[in-house]
C-alpha cells in the first residue's frame, strides 16, 4: 500500500472547524484508507490548555472542499483519500464520542500516536456515509498560528 502524509504545520485551530477531515467518500464506493498515525503539538510562550479530539462525524462535511498539501512516501504514485476541510464542518459525536481524544498544552506540549498493526482507522469510501470520514478537531484551546496537527495514511 502507498502511504501520505499531510500536516497543518503553525496552524490557528478553530473550536468549530476541523484541523483537517480525512475524506474517502469523494474517492469512490470501496475505496479504502488506514489512518497510521496522527501527531498533535504547539509552540506557545504561555500555557494555553487544549483538548483535541480523532472521530468519525455523525453528519459528513460538505460544501466547497479545500484541499491541503499531501506528500507521499511511496514515490509516483497520489493519494484516493481526500486531505483537507470542508466549507461546512462535519457534524461531531458529542465529547467524549472519540477515536481518541487529548488534552494537552500548547506551552511545547504534543506528541504522536502509531496506531497498532490491525488496529488503524479505516476510511471507506461510501457516499455520504459518516464512516468515509475522519476529522480532527479542537474542542478547547486556540491561538495564532502555535500548533500543528498531522496524519499518516495507507491506500
Amino acid at each position: 500500500m502507498a502511504q501520505y502524509t499531510g500536516e497543518q504545520g503553525a496552524f490557528t485551530p478553530s473550536t468549530s472547524q476541523d484541523n483537517w477531515t480525512l475524506d474517502g467518500n469523494a474517492a469512490g464506493v470501496g475505496n479504502l484508507g488506514m489512518v497510521k498515525m496522527i501527531s498533535w503539538g504547539g509552540n506557545g510562550t504561555t500555557s494555553i490548555g487544549y483538548r483535541t479530539r480523532w472521530c468519525r462525524p455523525t453528519t459528513v462535511g460538505s460544501g466547497a472542499f479545500t484541499a491541503l498539501t499531501t506528500q507521499a512516501t511511496s514515490p509516483a504514485t497520489t493519494a484516493v483519500l481526500r486531505y483537507g476541510t470542508f466549507a461546512t464542518a462535519p457534524i461531531l459525536p458529542t465529547d467524549p464520542a472519540n477515536l481518541f481524544a487529548q488534552n494537552w498544552n500548547v506551552l511545547g506540549g504534543g506528541g504522536v500516536i502509531v496506531l497498532p498493526i490491525g488496529g488503524e482507522w479505516m476510511v471507506v469510501g461510501i457516499t455520504a456515509a459518516a464512516n468515509g470520514q475522519i476529522s480532527c478537531r479542537n474542542t478547547v484551546g486556540t491561538d495564532a498560528s502555535l500548533s500543528s496537527y498531522g496524519v499518516q495514511w495507507a491506500e
